[in-house]
């Protein structure tokens, strides 16, 4: 019988020492406070790349380019600042790369008259944007739906003419059967540059569109050949590189 009660007695301790008085734990903080960071918290960070087209108006000033030879690439990193669960502000920067693929006709005076197999200009920026962002639709801890509106602002720096023609390679002075140049430190195009952005998106795939409201040509090259610009208005599409 004593053993008994001393083998209860033990147990009754054991049980009481065991057991977690949950009133008396200090709660941690951190255990009922929101995230700040993510798609859909207050700040957000992300990668992203984007392909986009330039898209002719038909006007009887713009220079002719083979639309899909002329394209812009860019990768970037855009921030995001959540103000409300359908508004947000945000900034970025990117690299892009940009070509306008000339068309060699009777009518081309850009750069100049002079005709050849292949003729591009190719710019390498540096991009600065502004935007706001209205999101709609359910979500979570997500992107969601968007649109975007913003602007942008560039620095070429590095522009290059590039042009390309064929020849006989048994005929002098080249003896070469492709002749191609790459001409720098080009005075009749302006670097800086701005415009207009939109993005309609769910999650990570975008539809991109953009408008510059800048000339590349600068005034006194215009002057002499004529009021001429390069396609302004853009469309593509955007991948972003986040969970």
């Amino acid at each position: 019988m004593k053993q008994l009660l001393v083998i209860i007695i033990s147990l009754i301790q054991f049980t009481v020492y065991s057991q977690t008085v949950l009133l008396q734990e200090d709660v941690s903080k951190l255990d009922f406070q929101m995230p700040t960071n993510g798609p859909n918290y207050k700040n957000f960070h992300q990668l992203y790349f984007n392909y986009s087209f330039y898209v002719p108006l038909g006007d009887v000033q713009e220079v002719e380019i083979n639309s899909w030879k002329s394209a812009t690439f860019s990768i970037g990193w855009r921030y995001k600042r959540k103000l409300t669960n359908w508004f947000a502000v945000g900034t970025g920067i990117s690299y892009s790369n940009s070509a306008f693929s000339i068309k060699q006709n009777d009518f081309k005076e850009v750069p100049n008259n002079i005709q050849h197999e292949e003729e591009k200009l190719k710019f390498n920026n540096v991009n600065l944007e502004l935007y706001t962002r209205i999101n709609f639709g359910k979500r979570g801890n997500v992107i969601g739906k968007f649109i975007d509106i913003g602007a942008y602002a560039e620095y070429a720096f590095s522009v290059k003419h590039f042009y390309m023609d064929n020849s006989d390679k048994n005929t002098p002075p080249y003896y070469s059967g492709t002749i191609e140049v790459n001409q720098k430190d080009l005075n009749y195009i302006q670097k800086f540059n701005y415009g207009l952005k939109t993005r309609l998106g769910m999650n990570r795939w975008v539809i991109i569109a953009s408008y510059r409201l800048s000339n590349l040509l600068t005034d006194d090259y215009k002057d002499i050949v004529g009021d001429y610009f390069f396609a302004r208005f853009a469309v593509g599409v955007e991948l972003g590189l986040h969970k």
